[in-house]
């Protein structure tokens, strides 16, 4: 099988740092580790004779674990269809992971938009299976995010066979689906007469959507609302086969023009493949160090090292710890970021505009909220169905003997080190990252509270200033109307009247009733109030009276 594959010494410093290269490329196509306790061996780019090979030869004792690695199945499918004649792939499944993903919507370099309606999300419609239409604006561009209510297009239902795997995968980012292979096998009852069918597993198969992070678009700094905290939907298969093999299909990204973004879509894939190696494994940090070769040195017990590494392997490939970590810190940066912009409209004059974008950001930060959210409950629904089927299975092979012996004839079971790491998985993601996006979400709808709050508490205080300059205004017009009856008088053409008054005369007469005029207008505003609230009082208590009168006559009617 050595002269059929390409195999290195993985545990070779200069192997290994070609490989991390080259596991970089967008053009390389796959990979294959073997390892046990003592050796690993990998090789890229196998071809489909290379896998026809392995398919029937089983792993050597030195190195009883595989781990099969594909990016792009569509590209693979001759790859694809041997492994799914050999591990038993349904027809559908096999369909499926041939599908050929839309193209790739990552742009590197985008004008953000200058308008708010420019900016909405529109997903793919999933029950056409197609983008939304580009829609020209009033400035001739073409807005690609949002159209006017008038200019949409109605709905056009299409049926399912136009709807594919990838785009029900993105219009639905917590779709998801685990599959539990099942072989029949006829046993001779020793205590009993008849004979009993038995169903044991024989894979594994976890299906969903990982969010991985756009470096490309997070360092920019000039970034529009949507494309703020943007992720990446893949959609990737974990397989844990029977005869110790973990397959890993993941969607094809399409060309990256940032290799950024290309080392986070496959960052998990590069910390599991980086520590499987010795050099690996000593030059990784403490906080992503993994445990895999390592726990096969530590465990001398009866556990076959096969099922030990492969059920390791399997956990670590579906726990991505770090983009999870990564998107709920971001999550709650971005929170906090919000908070301190609404607090800051607090203290902004009135002549200074409201920040335009604080209600578009909370609406798109709590759809994305709620979109995590329900993903990381399928997370811990597809960790409870593993734990539930190892249940199932442990209860059926516990009368077959020790699960030491378990191999290809006995089907997959995930040992206690795996299982137990699945359990803490479970836990953190209830207790600390469900638990934090529903505190998060809970925050969110507290700030928009808090932001109209302000804003009304600002729109209060504008009405007020704006009721006291008009009373004041009229206060004004008051207080002037007597000295301009007085000055038109003054001003009147009768000859009775030409030289009798004097500039003293107008000014003494101005005095005086402007005088006059600011005193009533004082204690006629303090006697209107006070008219006002005593004809409203008499108001409600004659209203009271009356009703009061109809009642009683109307019981007395009775």
């Amino acid at each position: 099988m050595g002269s059929d594959v390409p195999f290195e010494n993985y545990d070779d410093a200069k192997v290994y740092e070609s490989s991390r290269t080259r596991a970089l490329l967008q053009d390389t196509r796959n990979f294959l580790v073997e390892f046990g306790r003592a050796q690993a061996r990998i090789a890229f780019d196998i071809e489909a004779d290379h896998v026809q090979t392995l398919t029937d030869t089983p792993p050597p004792a030195d190195r009883p674990v595989r781990w099969i690695n594909l990016w792009g199945p569509h590209v693979q499918g001759e790859i694809v269809d041997i492994l799914g004649k050999h591990y038993g792939f349904s027809p559908r499944l096999l369909a499926i992971m041939k599908t050929k993903p839309p193209e790739s919507k990552l742009k590197t370099k985008q004008k953000p938009a200058s308008k708010f309606k420019t900016k909405f999300h529109w997903k793919q419609d999933v029950e056409i299976a197609g983008a939304p239409a580009e829609v020209p604006d009033s400035s001739g561009e073409k807005m690609s995010h949002g159209v006017p209510l008038e200019m949409v297009e109605p709905p056009r239902i299409q049926s399912l066979d136009g709807i594919s795997h990838y785009a029900l995968a993105e219009q639905m980012t917590n779709y998801q689906s685990i599959d539990i292979g099942n072989h029949c096998k006829t046993l001779d009852s020793t205590k009993r007469e008849n004979r009993k069918l038995l169903m044991e597993t024989i894979d594994i198969c976890v299906g969903a959507n990982f969010m991985h992070e756009i470096v490309s678009q997070t360092d920019q700094v000039d970034v529009d609302i949507i494309s703020e905290g943007a992720q990446r939907r893949l959609w990737s298969w974990l397989i844990l086969c029977d005869d110790h093999t973990v397959l890993s299909l993941h969607e094809h990204p399409g060309h990256i023009e940032d290799i950024r973004d290309l080392k986070s879509f496959r960052a998990n894939t590069l910390i599991v493949l980086s520590q499987l190696s010795n050099c690996g494994h000593q030059s990784t940090n403490a906080i992503s160090m993994i445990s895999i070769r390592q726990a096969l040195k530590e465990n001398m017990s009866d556990t076959s090292p096969g099922v030990e590494g492969a059920s390791l392997l399997f956990y670590y490939l579906f726990d991505d710890w770090q983009a999870v970590y990564t998107t709920v810190a971001k999550y709650q940066k971005r929170l906090e970021q919000l908070d301190q912009a609404i607090l800051f409209e607090m203290y902004k004059k009135s002549y200074q505009t409201q920040d335009t974008e604080i209600i578009p950001r909370l609406h798109v930060l709590g759809r994305k909220g709620r979109e995590l959210q329900h993903l990381y409950i399928g997370y811990k629904n597809l960790v409870q169905r593993i734990l539930d089927s190892q249940s199932d299975t442990l209860n059926t092979t516990s009368s077959m003997g020790d699960l030491a012996s378990t191999n290809g004839n006995r089907g997959v079971v995930l040992t206690q080190s795996a299982r137990q790491r699945f359990g803490r998985l479970k836990d953190r993601l209830d207790l600390l990252i469900i638990a934090q996006m529903t505190e998060s979400l809970a925050e969110k709808d507290a700030l928009s509270t808090t932001y109209f709050n302000i804003i009304a508490q600002k729109d209060s205080e504008a009405t007020a200033r704006l009721t006291r300059a008009a009373t004041l205004l009229a206060k004004l017009s008051v207080l002037f109307l007597p000295v301009g009856l007085m000055t038109s008088y003054f001003s009147i053409q009768v000859s009775d009247l030409q030289g009798v008054y004097t500039s003293k005369d107008y000014w003494y007469s101005f005095a005086g009733i402007m005088s006059i005029s600011f005193l009533a207008l004082f204690f006629f505003a303090r006697l209107l109030m006070w008219v006002t609230e005593s004809f409203d009082e008499c108001i409600k208590s004659l209203t009271k009276w009356f009703y009061n009168r109809l009642r009683k006559k109307k019981e007395r009617s009775e």
